[in-house]
């Protein structure tokens, strides 16, 4: 995966204090363009994967984040902060699950150990304990300094 030739934000990077958010929307245009590579795009808004969870916890489609990936990012940031479904409430509590995705107790903890041990098995070292961890290794982006 880590030879792709183009850059997503960090899982970590927020939009309207939303984690994941500048990412999804950056797959959208790169999707909508038709550049997105195809083990992304294959998995673009998939249920199991970040995408899914994502969208289901705030109650959003694959089809409404690709309408609103034409806007500029501060027509998207209060696109998304209107929503009742993206109350700072909802936000918070998605924040703090997004960044233990793969943890025991939280979603993805099941298949995450698979992931480490098939498709991220060339940076999923045992010091990798979430998704957005082996996200950041696989491609290239420097986690932040605790």
């Amino acid at each position: 995966m880590s030879e792709t030739v183009f850059k997503l934000p960090s899982p970590r990077d927020k939009l309207a204090g939303c984690v994941w958010l500048p990412r999804i929307v950056a797959k959208a245009r790169l999707f909508a363009a038709g550049k997105l590579p195809e083990d992304y795009a294959s998995r673009f808004g998939h249920v199991s994967g970040v995408d899914g969870y994502f969208l289901t916890h705030f109650r959003l489609t694959r089809d409404e984040i690709l309408a609103m990936a034409s806007q500029p990012d501060a027509e998207i940031a209060g696109w998304f902060a209107s929503r009742i479904d993206c109350s700072e409430k909802q936000i918070a509590e998605w924040n703090h699950i997004a960044v233990n995705l793969g943890r025991p107790g939280f979603p993805m903890a099941e298949r995450f150990p698979i992931a480490k041990a098939t498709i991220y098995k060339h940076v999923a070292k045992d010091s990798h304990e979430t998704v957005f961890e082996v996200l950041e290794a696989d491609e290239g982006i420097e986690p932040p300094a605790n």
